[in-house]
């Protein structure tokens, strides 16, 4: 999969590309971009994806997934081409300028595909009845990809973060079609749940990414292939303390040294928030309620 930045002034021809952000590349934006890459296939087209450089034009706005997880996922999808613009290259163009200079001009498309609530040009006064006219008139096509409802609610990227935020993991996971996780680095903790019987791995949740209930969750890991039940807490251990919000999750059954290396963690279960008891002995009898209700539920 190739990324080209259209700020270096690349024109090609002949392609599908699928508009938008795909913040957490969900279900919908998954339906979008296969519906690209159909077409392409049908027409002889690459399969390719516009999207921002910098991710999101607000600075402060968290993502669901990393961009280089983002991008795994176009390339999972069959995307061959990511076309990226920064925001303030085309966030002033109107909706006219933006078709026949960008999609057209610079990447060649024979067809866009977008969402039903996508919106584009200056001052987002284009939508996507106004994408499919635009380019019809520039003598090309357009197809827009119809709402999804899971549980009566529309799936989005907002929809998804306010289910994790809300520690609604199941709809969370079923709106992005798989498990929502972290790959971070382990790094070295205090070592507390080791005397307490339940060694831990600890990970620095990225400021960077949604926020997510802070609370206990049964989780899976994989390290090396094989699969681990586990239980992790998100959040700021107020019983002990920690500097930011850390992943500290316990693998059952494996004692593996695994610090320096990236783990990933995927969150299946919400079991508890998370609360700060009197002493180190009442934790530890919280945890292994924890650990014996996420070996139930996994």
């Amino acid at each position: 999969m190739n990324i080209i930045k259209l700020y270096d002034n690349t024109e090609l021809d002949r392609t599908v590309v699928a508009v938008g952000n795909f913040d957490g590349v969900h279900i919908g934006h998954a339906a979008l971009i296969e519906e690209a890459v159909r077409l392409a296939r049908e027409n002889g087209c690459e399969p390719a994806v516009w999207t921002f450089t910098d991710y999101a034009p607000k600075k402060d706005k968290k993502h669901i997934i990393t961009a280089k997880k983002r991008y795994e996922l176009f390339r999972t999808l069959g995307v061959r081409l990511v076309f990226e613009d920064d925001f303030n290259d085309v966030c002033d163009m109107s909706a006219i300028r933006f078709v026949k200079d960008v999609l057209i001009k610079k990447c060649g498309a024979l067809y866009a595909v977008c969402g039903y609530n996508f919106r584009f040009g200056k001052g987002a006064k284009g939508d996507a009845k106004m994408l499919k006219t635009l380019m019809e008139r520039a003598g090309a096509h357009a197809r827009i990809i119809d709402e999804i409802k899971i549980n009566g609610t529309a799936v989005s990227s907002t929809a998804v973060k306010r289910a994790l935020s809300d520690g609604d993991i199941a709809l969370a996971n079923a709106m992005l079609n798989r498990p929502f996780s972290v790959t971070l680095p382990v790094i070295h903790g205090r070592r507390i749940g080791t005397g307490l019987g339940f060694p831990t791995i600890n990970q620095d949740y990225p400021a960077e990414l949604t926020d997510l209930r802070r609370g206990v969750y049964a989780c899976r890991v994989d390290i090396d292939g094989v699969s681990y039940k586990a239980v992790s807490n998100v959040g700021i251990k107020p019983t002990v303390g920690a500097d930011g919000v850390t992943v500290e999750t316990h693998i059952i059954g494996c004692d593996m040294d695994l610090y320096g290396r990236e783990i990933k963690v995927e969150f299946l279960f919400f079991i508890r928030d998370e609360r700060k008891y009197d002493t180190l002995r009442d934790l530890q009898e919280q945890i292994k309620k924890d650990v014996k209700k996420a070996g139930e539920l996994l």
